[in-house]
């Protein structure tokens, strides 16, 4: 491959095409959930005041403010993923900071851009000044040695989780400019209950599962964030005991999954199945977190738990 490339997919593969294609896929899942389904008459409606518009905004932003965020991570945890991926493509973007920090900037505003579009067109929304704190959150969890250790992966949860209630909360919006002095809002408003309702629901187990990943995803990188002097949880409390954290958040996981399954009975077959399906490999990885002993037995629990979280984002399908 000529080297330049072999610069620019490195440049590519640095901001994790996977997690934005798996943001994408959220998005577009959960939009789906919650208009696509509805009858067409409802979805002409939402047409006409460029409803689905907004909602796409509101995914270009989110899918912004991540690749920025995970731009600022590897400039900053570039020695760091030099040890704990020996054998990751180089980014050659990081060797030249000038241009790390335009890029960031120009992510970053984009995005910032988009919120105040959704808040010049949308009822009761502040999502401008929401991404300008998500923007500054990113930037500082970078900067200092202890923010890996509880206060980051807690952070970086919660706004793989925000997604989901980002989306609700703008389609409430939409449906209340689609339908305002209507009497027909209150008939929309209750179809809509349940799947808010599930939304919650599938954003806490997001929350908690993703909690889980960061924390294995820490004692998996140990050898190079000692290097950096990070002090994460793996080195400041051990592995032994970071992995006992983790079979508590499992535990918690799996008996939050073995109730929504039961409540899905009553919803939807298939969305009960689906939740069963998660369950199945939430016990497989709980148990499997009792058994880390060294870094290397991390690995392939981060990618199962993030094949937990794609098929955790299928249970849209069935709302």
């Amino acid at each position: 491959m000529p080297t330049f490339l072999k610069s620019l997919w490195g440049v590519f593969l640095g901001f994790r095409p996977l997690n934005l294609l798996l943001i994408f896929g959220l998005h577009k899942i959960t939009q789906w959930a919650l208009i696509g389904k509805n009858p067409s008459i409802i979805q002409e409606k939402i047409s006409s005041i460029q409803g689905q518009v907004l909602l796409d905004d509101l995914m270009w932003a989110s899918i912004l403010l991540a690749a920025a965020g995970y731009l600022i991570n590897d400039h900053y945890d570039e020695i760091t993923d030099s040890i704990n991926k020996a054998k990751k493509q180089t980014n050659q973007l990081m060797q030249k900071p000038v241009l790390v920090w335009l890029f960031w900037a120009g992510l970053n505003l984009s995005a910032i851009g988009l919120g105040f579009s959704i808040d010049d067109k949308a009822i009761d929304t502040q999502y401008g000044f929401l991404f300008l704190g998500i923007t500054g959150v990113l930037w500082a969890y970078n900067l200092s040695k202890w923010s890996k250790f509880i206060l980051g992966p807690v952070v970086i949860s919660a706004l793989v989780a925000l997604n989901l209630v980002l989306i609700q909360d703008l389609t409430l919006s939409i449906f209340s400019g689609a339908f305002q002095g209507s009497h027909s809002i209150d008939e929309i408003s209750d179809f809509l209950h349940l799947k808010i309702v599930w939304i919650w629901r599938i954003a806490y187990l997001a929350f908690l599962a993703n909690l889980t990943r960061e924390i294995i995803k820490d004692i998996e990188d140990i050898n190079g964030d000692q290097n950096a002097k990070r002090q994460t949880m793996p080195i400041v409390l051990g592995i032994e005991r970071t992995a006992k954290l983790a079979v508590v958040l499992g535990f918690i996981l799996v008996l939050s999954l073995g109730a929504f399954v039961a409540f899905a009975l009553s919803s939807s077959i298939l969305l009960s199945i689906n939740f069963t399906l998660v369950l199945i490999l939430a016990i497989w990885i709980t148990f499997k977190c009792s058994k880390i002993e060294r870094p290397s037995q991390a690995k392939s629990l981060s990618l199962a738990l993030k094949l937990l979280l794609s098929l955790g984002l299928f249970c849209l399908c069935w709302l």
